[in-house]
């Protein structure tokens, strides 16, 4: 089979990161610097980062670039469900005016984003949003708004280029805070955006070797029922980033779990050799011999597995019935950039997934979505404040 007749638009999206590179990031430098004043980054304590679907997952690959950065003065940062921050979060009297909380959406669209900024401003605390739409209602609702200037695409669309930016936004703001309160030298935006940019262009030197990968393996999970993505601390918000690509492009059932409860629960699924079942771990994370110890008990049980890491086989240690997928390691005292990129290749096979199953774009006028007779409520969801 020639992989060019199975091309499609989330595909493209995956190549093109490493050519919007550059101007992306000139982008979020200047989003940065119009965000936030520093005297006022100065005296934020409690760092609370919400948003929907992607966006959440954003937040909480975001958090350890707020611990390297801005960890100090018994400051906090916390990734919070979008619906959990506009319905139930407690704000600790007294401390509102050192809050920040953070909303992350690049459509700037979600009621739910609209409502949690809302009810943050209305306890006191100060608000920021992480958008590339500076007219939409979440940057009219927010006290400061970061934009990202996410450079314009031929197929404009959900996908990944927009999660790369929301990724950039949250590493840039955590350095910036980390400058104004003097806990980091100045410079830190500058060096950050240059070690993404050597981080990038490494994937982009690997992107068709892992596209290769992925097109062979699309081939042979064609027949598959359904997905699991399995991964622990920021690696967890990538398998489900992955599961959901899985979900909106080829429609198919996804779930994404933690390696120890994997073990528990997701192990006793029926018909295991029809679950694609892929693992997110780096070859020095605390989890290693845990994630062995699963990816083992998985391919026991007949599960297909991919494990997509930073090292190679022998260097992880899996088994040789395993499937790995060698990306770039994240430089050197930036191991939290590893979740800017490591989807790339979850989301090939994502894309090639859905090109094997003839699935429109974020399945066409057939999804659901579509189809439903209330509608797409994302948007026109009520907003309540309480």
């Amino acid at each position: 089979m020639d992989k060019r007749e199975f091309d499609n638009q989330l595909r493209r999206q995956c190549f093109d990161i490493p050519v919007m590179c550059r101007e992306q990031l000139a982008g979020i430098r200047k989003g940065v610097k119009e965000s936030v004043p520093a005297e006022v980054l100065k005296t934020v304590r409690k760092v609370v980062i919400t948003g929907c679907g992607d966006s959440y997952l954003a937040g909480i690959a975001g958090i350890p670039a707020f611990k390297k950065y801005s960890g100090a003065f018994a400051s906090s940062f916390t990734a919070v469900r979008c619906i959990d921050a506009a319905r139930f979060m407690e704000y600790e009297a007294g401390q509102e005016e050192a809050e920040l909380v953070i909303g992350v959406s690049a459509s700037g669209g979600p009621a739910r984003v609209v409502e949690a900024l809302r009810r943050a401003r209305a306890k006191g605390c100060r608000t920021l949003i992480i958008t590339n739409n500076p007219e939409s209602p979440a940057a009219k609702e927010a006290e400061f708004a970061l934009i990202v200037h996410t450079p314009p695409f031929a197929e404009p669309g959900p996908g990944l280029r927009n999660y790369y930016a929301s990724l950039l936004g949250l590493f840039a703001l955590a350095a910036a805070m980390g400058e104004a309160k003097g806990i980091c030298p100045e410079g830190q935006v500058e060096a950050l955006c240059e070690n993404v940019e050597a981080f990038t262009m490494e994937y982009g030197r690997c992107m068709e070797r892992m596209d290769d990968e992925m097109f062979q393996l699309a081939g042979l999970w064609k027949t598959h029922e359904s997905v699991e993505t399995i991964g622990d601390y920021t690696d967890y918000a990538t398998a489900y980033f992955i599961g959901a690509k899985y979900v909106e492009a080829a429609g198919m059932m996804a779930a994404a779990i933690d390696s120890e409860n994997w073990c528990h629960v997701n192990y006793f699924k029926h018909g295991p050799e029809k679950i694609s079942t892929i693992f997110l771990a780096g070859k020095d994370e605390n989890n290693h011999s845990r994630v062995l110890e699963s990816m083992d008990q998985a391919l026991g049980i007949g599960r297909p597995v991919l494990l997509i890491t930073d090292t190679d086989r022998e260097g992880y240690g899996a088994r040789p019935e395993a499937h790995v997928c060698q990306v770039p390691a994240a430089p050197e005292g930036c191991q939290f950039l590893a979740p800017l990129l490591q989807y790339i290749p979850g989301t090939l096979l994502a894309a090639y997934t859905a090109a094997f199953h003839e699935e429109p774009y974020f399945r066409g006028p057939e999804s659901l979505q579509h189809r439903s007779a209330a509608g797409c409520t994302i948007s026109d969801s009520k907003i309540t404040v309480v």
